[in-house]
């Protein structure tokens, strides 16, 4: 199963993984950017954009060596309803640079926010965490048995 195909299943989860990934990628440019002009804001985009790209590659965390500390951290950001709060919240920071004229990280701000959705809809209909297999996840064709 392609890409295009596992886009096409429908399952929230899968489209906030995406979007989680498009975040983490945004977050850490756009704070790359503004960094001299939103010196706060700009450090905590480029944090929340590496938390979300090491969340959202399963690889990552297979290949880099952790310890109890970093599994407990981010094993429970396994559920849908952990990722969904944790994205709302880096969203929520990330819409209060507006108030210091963060314009461009407003960017960020809404690729988070679509992602706390989406796996706020996952949550509410029970969906299997699904994670493309183009970067080493799941893959929907393995996660609802499609020619397995």
């Amino acid at each position: 199963m392609g890409f295009a195909e596992e886009v096409r299943t429908g399952n929230f989860s899968l489209y906030g993984h995406l979007l989680g990934l498009l975040s983490g990628v945004l977050l850490v440019v756009l704070g790359a950017v503004t960094i001299l002009a939103h010196l706060l804001y700009s450090i905590l985009a480029i944090v929340f954009g590496a938390i979300c790209i090491i969340i959202e590659i399963p690889l990552l965390l297979k290949i880099c060596p952790t310890g109890p500390t970093v599994d407990s951290m981010f094993g429970g950001l396994k559920n849908h309803w952990w990722r969904f709060v944790a994205y709302l919240v880096f969203a929520a920071v990330m819409w209060s640079s507006l108030a210091k004229h963060g314009g461009i990280l407003a960017i960020g701000a809404a690729t988070v926010t679509l992602a706390a959705l989406c796996y706020l809809v996952a949550a509410v209909k029970k969906q299997t965490k699904v994670t493309t297999s183009m970067l080493g996840g799941t893959g929907v064709q393995s996660a609802y048995g499609y020619g397995v």
